[in-house]
């Protein structure tokens, strides 16, 4: 019998139903573990941990599995991860004003490395991206590719290098072990340095009201955060000076529309019309819950 994972921030075995399994083998494909892809709205079984709000899967799959399965993901979201990594930079400003290290600085999650250009403009060497899909590296800019390692993140990857800011945007919802990869972080982070996160918000208005029918239930996510869940997450791992906030995320319509509980036939009207009249790749911010975290690792 297989035995069911605690919850991988607080370890409690406390829990209520949340989801139940919802997987349906003939749709999954190259693009079921790719970033920003079209929602498939299925899910492994989900529970809400009762002592820190972390909602997760009990038995989510073997490492092995998701290693293999991010590895050969597919790519097909050039213009929403350029569009992504501009939010991103722009929560990250006001924190890297306080940090005064500008050692390496490490995107783990980096898909086809947009974000790296901000941070070697922010003064930080080197920059280093790790991304597992080998498509998302072939998809990067000449200019940006040489920073980009494959792989999943692990110690050894950094040949050493005591980071100043380590970041990882949306990506704490796929790992196996979103402690770990803290906990990793907090040990090869300089004094003083800082990482940064942005992971969903299951208790944001439009994701409870959406339900089930959110684009953040998905086969991907082993675990879904609350404010709480992901402050506690921070906290146990020994960061302090903790800030969570919300972003607003700004993409094309035409992805917005993407990611709507639609039926097919009318998303395909109204992109058609988007497109007509020249709006489909108009940059659009909306507030959809997704949260943006610093911590601080003492000094």
């Amino acid at each position: 019998m297989t035995v069911e994972r605690a919850c991988p921030v607080c370890n409690s075995r406390n829990y209520l139903p949340f989801a139940d399994e919802r997987i349906d083998p003939g749709r999954v494909g190259i693009l079921t573990y790719a970033s920003r892809k079209p929602p498939e709205f299925m899910c492994l079984r989900l529970v809400r941990c009762t002592n820190c709000d972390l909602v997760y899967a009990p038995s989510p799959p073997a490492e092995e599995f998701l290693n293999t399965a991010y590895t050969g993901a597919g790519f097909d979201s050039g213009l929403e991860a350029l569009a992504a990594a501009k939010t991103y930079a722009d929560a990250l400003k006001v924190h890297l004003k306080g940090l005064i290290g500008r050692n390496a600085a490490v995107d783990v999650g980096a898909g086809s490395g947009p974000l790296l250009p901000f941070l070697q403009g922010q003064g930080f060497k080197p920059v280093i991206g790790i991304e597992p899909s080998r498509a998302a590296i072939d998809a990067a800019r000449p200019a940006v590719r040489p920073l980009l390692r494959e792989g999943m993140f692990s110690a050894s990857m950094l040949n050493g290098e005591n980071p100043s800011l380590i970041c990882s945007f949306m990506t704490l919802e796929h790992l196996r072990d979103p402690g770990d990869f803290v906990g990793i972080a907090h040990s090869l982070l300089e004094p003083g340095g800082a990482i940064a996160v942005a992971v969903h918000n299951w208790r944001a208005p439009l994701n409870r009201l959406l339900g089930l029918h959110s684009p953040i239930i998905d086969v991907e996510h082993l675990q879904l955060f609350s404010s709480n869940a992901l402050r506690e997450l921070l906290q146990r791992t020994g960061f302090e000076r903790i800030k969570v906030s919300t972003i607003r995320n700004a993409y094309p319509l035409r992805y917005w529309l993407r990611l709507a509980p639609l039926p097919a036939s009318g998303k395909r009207c109204i992109v058609g019309l988007l497109e007509r009249f020249g709006l489909g790749e108009q940059n659009f911010a909306l507030n959809v819950g997704n949260m943006f975290a610093v911590g601080i690792k003492r000094g």
